[in-house]
């Protein structure tokens, strides 16, 4: 069976001993002790880092306020139930404004002028959700669903939202 290598950002103090670890038990498997170059060379560890990073800060909603989510009469709410609705049948997964839009129906103009808005609702009716607690977003309310630009994912740069499983299953008790 040959290694999956993926990124762990670590304490440089614990580096040493977690590196000597890794090495350990390479070697118990009689597998190389280090990725290759032509390992190291591709995207897909430094994408596979932003998706775990992005999909494991962010915190669960109240049911509460994803009830009200759901139950919101707004367009701006409206819509993101359904991408709601969309992203809770597949945790973990993202999915760019265009697979949004085509596999919602919302047209990409709308489904744009929801992200716009939908942090300004969030600080005037979603007091019980939870903050964001780094810059730039300090004390910014959390949006419902995780969210990565698609640079960052070494696609086309477009948003691109999923869902944890925690706030999945919240969101499937309160439908």
């Amino acid at each position: 069976m040959a290694t999956e290598w993926v990124l762990l950002p670590v304490p440089q103090e614990d580096y040493a001993e977690l590196k000597h670890m890794v090495e350990y038990r390479q070697r118990q498997r009689g597998e190389a002790v280090s990725p290759s170059t032509e390992e190291l060379r591709g995207d897909e560890m430094a994408v596979d880092t932003v998706l775990r990073a992005a999909f494991g800060e962010h915190r669960p909603w109240p049911a509460s306020a994803l009830a009200r989510l759901a139950e919101g009469s707004t367009l701006t709410t409206q819509r993101w139930t359904k991408v709601m609705n969309l992203c809770a049948e597949h945790p973990g997964e993202t999915f760019s404004t265009e697979e949004v839009s085509a596999k919602t129906g919302i047209p990409v103009n709308e489904w744009r002028d929801a992200c716009r808005k939908i942090g300004p609702h969030l600080k005037r009716h979603y007091p019980d959700v939870p903050l964001w607690d780094r810059e730039p977003y300090i004390g910014e309310p959390m949006w419902p669903l995780v969210t990565i630009a698609g640079r960052h994912l070494k696609v086309r740069d477009q948003l691109y939202v999923g869902i944890t499983e925690e706030q999945a299953k919240r969101w499937k008790e309160i439908r």
